[in-house]
């Protein structure tokens, strides 16, 4: 959504909170504080699943994460890799329902591919790493630009994301990796397809009853798509590269931004706001 400036979330319509039945979330920076996942955040993501609002956390992160957060967490499933699959556990039936965007086949053309832009990044940007998460991916590379590497220059970022250009592939920037990949998929297809397929619903349809949060560039692609987003306050030093923005942001940053928006949604639909 382009808007001049990103609202309270104290502005947040009660409305909107009474009818809400599914919490789309980023992960990295914004459940987690410098790379933990805090009490109060966990405690978020259960209040919500008591309340009976579906949560779904969409990231960068692997498969072997997803497989995790959607088999052991409080949510309805988990988008991961950018869009590259969902996993969602299905508790009463003790099986998880993997679904992916793009074939085996793509996928692992993809990787053969992504080996010419791992030898030139690491060759190139010689102050980059690749992801420790890597060997847990299935469709994507993932290089570090902050998580576990002192954070590089943004002109190192910037000849990264040429790299990957010039080899004719996707990517988005995180708020610890530079993901890339070949594929029709993104966050936001990720989320359609997540929908059309366990709830037989568009998103248009339910625009109405969702709201996504996040923190990072790479979560562009929802605040354009979503009528109702927001972002934790972190998000301030790269709103000046975004061309669109959330509507609404949190006063606190990453766990405690997700708990204040938590607690905001859940106090107005109990009118108490």
């Amino acid at each position: 959504m382009t808007c001049t400036s990103p609202l309270p979330i104290n502005r947040i319509a009660e409305s909107f909170c009474k009818s809400l039945s599914i919490f789309f979330t980023d992960l990295d920076g914004t459940i987690t504080n410098g790379g933990f996942l805090t009490p109060s955040s966990y405690q978020s993501l259960w209040d919500l699943y008591e309340q009976g609002i579906e949560v779904v956390v969409v990231t960068g992160r692997p498969a072997g994460w997803c497989d995790h957060i959607a088999r052991m967490w409080p949510v309805k499933g988990v988008i991961g890799e950018n869009g590259a699959f969902y996993y969602s556990y299905k508790r009463n039936l003790k099986k998880m329902e993997r679904f992916y965007l793009i074939s085996e086949s793509e996928r692992l053309k993809g990787r053969r591919r992504l080996e010419r832009v791992r030898e030139r990044v690491l060759r190139e940007v010689p102050s980059c790493r690749i992801a420790a998460d890597q060997s847990f991916r299935k469709a994507d590379l993932a290089i570090d630009c902050c998580e576990d590497v002192a954070p590089l220059k943004d002109d190192e970022i910037r000849s990264i994301c040429r790299i990957i250009e010039s080899e004719g592939a996707a990517y988005k920037i995180s708020s610890i990796h530079v993901n890339c990949w070949y594929g029709a998929f993104d966050k936001v297809s990720g989320v359609k397809e997540f929908l059309v397929r366990t709830h037989n619903q568009s998103l248009s349809k339910l625009q109405d009853s969702i709201v996504f949060i996040g923190d990072s560039p790479n979560d562009e692609p929802m605040f354009k798509e979503l009528n109702n987003t927001v972002a934790v306050a972190n998000i301030a030093p790269y709103l000046p590269k975004l061309k669109y923005f959330p509507l609404y942001i949190t006063d606190n940053k990453a766990a405690r931004g997700f708990s204040e928006a938590v607690r905001t949604i859940l106090d107005k639909r109990k009118n108490r706001s």
